[in-house]
């Protein structure tokens, strides 16, 4: 829906788009719902294994888990509308008022003496609801709503033939993502599944970046010609590799220090090497949220679908195999090779590979440094030091494979601040 609104100059266009789009996913979402209604006593009786004292409490958290599908399809209409008309405040805004309600309300009433899951569930489903009349505002004012909501029968097509790839994607993504934990809880047990977790979450946090810059670029892909397109593509790939890469060296150095002080000794030489693990995987895919997300904006939503339907079966024997063979640390292995496996085919298939090689290779020893120092047994002294030769490596390399427009801009911010001064 993104895409067709970001190319429609007419606000009734934009109305018709917008009211079939939100009719279709909600209807969609209800069925989502449904499904996940009649499913849940199972998932958390075989599938989570849930001790019986816990399983009752979340069979009767069921319908607030189901309600969480069609809200979630009524946000992703919004933030796509919202990110066509390049209204990124109106989103962070919208989407961080949600989180906000996400994690303070359900603290509130677990405050006030109402620490049940469904209770809890309850809370933060009011607060992702707080975020969504913010997100409806403001697509009212930015859209802008004109006249009354109703479905345009021409865009029902067009937007089935999209989204329903999109659907695809959407539906197959985040089950690659969580089936992991899936495989940790049902192979090794409750216990190993925090353990992945927690580290796990924690990286996904430097994923935020792509994905930010990723969204700002799919309107300006929907719209562009040709030449413009392949070089926002080109830039957006470099960027990303000389933006990330400094932070990922700085990530691993850190991580083992950082589960240290948080958890101390007995629990982070466990976390840190799932933690690291993974952020081998977001530092090689990251780069690929651009090229991601330039298809859909060309309107070919079916390429990345497909890959996933194919991909579906080979990750699940590599994830079992892994996980037999290494455990929690296997798991992240497996997400891994999945994550840089996504990344080489959509490259490949934007003819973008040889940008990224070019970018990314001469990054390699500051990375590979960074991760000797951390794995090897040398002295603190000796470990120290290469994880500094790591960091102003990866400074300077990525530095030169930047792209000009990012050096500007940057070289700009700094007269700007020593100006300020």
């Amino acid at each position: 829906m993104a895409q067709r609104v970001a190319r429609q100059n007419n606000i009734d266009d934009r109305n018709h788009t917008f009211w079939t789009a939100l009719t279709i996913s909600v209807v969609m979402g209800i069925v989502g719902a449904a499904i996940l209604y009649f499913l849940g006593e199972w998932l958390f009786a075989v599938a989570f294994r849930l001790p019986a004292n816990l399983r009752h409490e979340m069979v009767a958290a069921v319908p607030l888990l189901a309600a969480i599908v069609p809200l979630t399809a009524v946000i992703s209409v919004l933030a796509g509308t919202l990110e066509a008309r390049q209204a990124f405040i109106a989103l962070n805004l919208g989407q961080v008022t949600g989180v906000i309600g996400l994690q303070i309300l359900p603290l509130a009433v677990a405050i006030f003496g109402h620490p049940s899951m469904p209770m809890l569930l309850a809370a933060a489903l009011t607060g992702r609801l707080i975020g969504v009349v913010v997100m409806i505002a403001a697509t009212a004012h930015i859209l802008p709503f004109h006249g009354r909501p109703h479905i345009h029968q021409t865009e029902i097509g067009p937007l089935i033939r999209f989204g329903g790839w999109m659907s695809v994607s959407g539906l197959v993504t985040p089950f690659l993502s969580i089936v992991d934990r899936f495989f940790v809880g049902g192979m090794i047990g409750a216990a190993a599944v925090t353990a992945y977790t927690v580290p796990y979450n924690l990286t996904q946090r430097f994923a935020y970046l792509p994905l930010a810059l990723s969204t700002t670029l799919f309107p300006r892909f929907s719209t562009s010609d040709e030449e413009n397109t392949r070089q926002l593509l080109n830039d957006g790939i470099l960027a990303l590799v000389a933006i990330q890469t400094p932070i990922i060296v700085i990530a691993i150095v850190i991580m083992h220090p950082f589960f240290n002080l948080w958890l101390g000794h007995a629990l982070s030489t466990t976390y840190y090497p799932v933690a690291i693990i993974l952020l081998i995987g977001i530092w090689i895919n990251g780069p690929n949220y651009v090229p991601h997300n330039m298809l859909p904006a060309q309107g070919r939503p079916d390429i990345m679908a497909k890959f996933y339907l194919a991909e579906l079966l080979p990750f699940l024997i590599i994830l079992w195999f892994f996980v037999t063979w290494l455990g929690i640390y296997g798991a992240a292995i497996s997400w891994t090779i999945r994550s840089t496996s996504d990344a080489i085919f959509c490259l490949i298939a934007t003819k973008s590979l040889k940008v990224f090689l070019r970018g990314i290779t001469p990054t390699f020893p500051a990375v590979f440094i960074a991760l000797i120092s951390v794995f090897m047994n040398f002295s603190d002294f000796f470990s120290a030091l290469l994880e500094v030769l790591a960091v102003l490596l990866s400074i300077i390399i990525s530095w030169s494979i930047a792209p000009t427009k990012l050096k500007t801009t940057l070289i700009q911010l700094k007269g700007l601040r020593y100006y300020g001064r």
